[in-house]
């Protein structure tokens, strides 16, 4: 097919890059083909059995849920009632976090996890000013920005833009050779919308793609159109799609490494996309955020059944949403990835305080939103929403979504406080969502006993800070490689007494690039990755 420019002056290379989140690019380092440098030495530095990156899994439910259906306030329990008594939960059945808070009935699987201190739930997020669109809040969610400011570009892309950069020139390689973002749908979203509006990462576009993929038995091109024209522009179009899979390769590869252990729920959507994800990151994919999505919590009607308020089309969207979390948590430490994955929910809204005359509620403001995993800090943050000090009807702001995404970003992914207020536009106060300060896998103790704590600061513009912990005397050997594995320096080749232990590095003389940090004792190793920006 010729490289031809649309009337619209957008080639085919701005289409790939940036409509579709799909990767048009070639697996080249330096204008050589990756598989030139494709050797033992090569595989020998990369080859690190442990994956050492954090990885954010985002469940995003779609039309608004209602919070106070899903969080019931016990502590003012007939107001509560008084405000919505045709939809209201009874009393008896709701499952207790505490005196004051409960569940829905049918959250059990997010109700055991509670009992396991796996939960946090945040009371209370919406933003100063909300919009009561569907797709105008959640263009605020997704771009993390105030809600009179029309950005174009998301939080998380923003901020994996900062850790990849020029990212997608010279991805994939070898320092990162898979997706850095996967979200579960047609296209990518906004939120992994990076700086120059090009998609942090790619979609696959289904469950069902997945697995043909992985099967090898996907047949494109079998089912197109008789109509000449028709044809060409499905075929074009496939042929993007077909790009975009430039990452199959490795996708099945992840896949072909694991399988899931747990049993997942049968006709629930959310839980098929979990479970790929849990099987990719198990499969040993370095990519560090998974998007996924669940629709239809815009309940204007039917929310309940109206003989049984805790049956219904709200209660089948929470009977997914928890069965599929409990089933993808307990798969991820059968796995032995438990300490690695936090997920989070989200949605665009909460819904009004008063329910309607047709067994449903309106567009909202402030709802909770949840977060789970083994690192989390289990507990609530905030307290009920007041159901009597309203606005407009609605519940007032405890927390502004944009102090959850600094909260993220400081305690699970490291970031620094100047990194939060460039990729958050402005300074906002974290509430604690994770059990401790940032942690990889790569800084706890392993073989013989050295923890490799993180480089800081990662991008390196001068000095990189390179520090280390031995629980006994040990050989150390701290190297630098760079991103086709030649060697670049040697820190330290010597005899290390037990304790702390910090080398600096001043990146004098090398050019900007992605560069690997290993350290060495007594046949084990850990690398990290450095990135130095001029």
């Amino acid at each position: 097919m010729k490289n031809q420019t649309p009337k619209n002056g957008i080639d085919r290379r701005s289409f790939l890059a940036r409509t579709t989140g799909a990767l048009a690019l070639p697996m080249f380092m330096n204008g050589i083909p990756l598989h030139a440098f494709d050797g033992p030495a090569l595989h020998d530095l990369f080859n690190v059995e442990t994956e050492s990156d954090r990885v954010l899994v985002l469940i995003q439910l779609n039309g608004g849920n209602d919070g106070l259906n899903t969080v019931i306030p016990l502590s003012d329990y007939s107001t509560y009632m008084g405000l919505r008594g045709n939809i209201a939960i009874p009393e008896s059945k709701v499952l207790k976090l505490r005196d004051d808070v409960g569940l829905h009935p049918v959250m059990t699987g997010v109700h055991e996890l509670w009992g396991q201190k796996k939960v946090n739930l945040v009371q209370g997020v919406t933003y100063p000013n909300p919009n009561l669109s569907h797709f105008r809040s959640t263009d605020i969610w997704m771009s993390g920005s105030a809600s009179n400011i029309n950005e174009t570009t998301g939080w998380l892309g923003r901020y994996l833009n900062g850790e990849y950069p020029n990212y997608p020139e010279g991805y994939p390689n070898t320092t990162m050779p898979d997706p850095i973002a996967i979200q579960m749908s047609a296209v990518v979203g906004l939120a992994l919308t990076g700086l120059q509006h090009q998609s942090m990462g790619i979609a696959l576009q289904d469950p069902e793609s997945f697995y043909r993929l992985v099967s090898g038995s996907d047949a494109p091109g079998s089912d197109l159109p008789t109509t000449k024209f028709a044809s060409e522009n499905i075929t074009y179009v496939r042929e993007v799609q077909n790009k975009s899979m430039q990452y199959s390769t490795v996708i099945k590869a992840a896949a072909d490494k694991a399988q899931n252990i747990e049993t997942y729920p049968t006709a629930n959507r959310l839980a098929d996309q979990l479970k790929i994800v849990a099987r990719l990151i198990a499969g040993g994919m370095k990519t560090r955020v998974y998007v996924v999505q669940m629709t239809g919590f815009d309940t204007h009607s039917a929310q309940v059944d109206g003989d049984d308020t805790t049956l219904g089309a709200h209660a089948g969207l929470l009977t997914q949403v928890s069965d599929a979390v409990s089933a993808f948590q307990k798969d991820i430490e059968k796995l032995g990835i438990g300490e690695r994955v936090v997920s989070m929910t989200f949605s665009e809204f909460g819904r009004r305080v008063a329910s309607n005359e047709s067994l449903g509620t309106d567009h909202g403001t402030a709802a909770p939103l949840f977060f789970f995993g083994i690192p989390v800090q289990d507990g609530i943050v905030g307290t009920n929403p007041s159901l009597t000090d309203l606005e407009n009807g609605n519940l007032k702001m405890q927390h502004d979504f944009r102090q959850i995404y600094a909260s993220v970003l400081e305690q699970w992914f490291g970031a620094d406080p100047s990194v939060i207020r460039s990729v958050l536009f402005g300074d906002f106060t974290t509430v604690p969502v994770i059990k401790t300060s940032p942690t990889s896998v790569a800084e706890t103790e392993v073989g013989n006993g050295f923890r490799f704590d993180p480089i800081a600061p990662n991008p390196v513009r001068s000095v990189a800070n390179i520090r280390y912990t031995l629980a006994t005397p040990q050989h150390i050997r701290l190297e630098i490689f760079d991103s086709i594995g030649f060697h670049v320096a040697t820190l330290v080749n010597e005899q290390q007494l037990a304790g702390d232990h910090q080398t600096p590095f001043t990146i004098a003389g090398l050019p900007s690039g992605t560069y690997m940090v290993q350290l060495r004792s007594n046949g084990d190793r850990k690398t990290q990755a450095m990135v130095v920006v001029r």
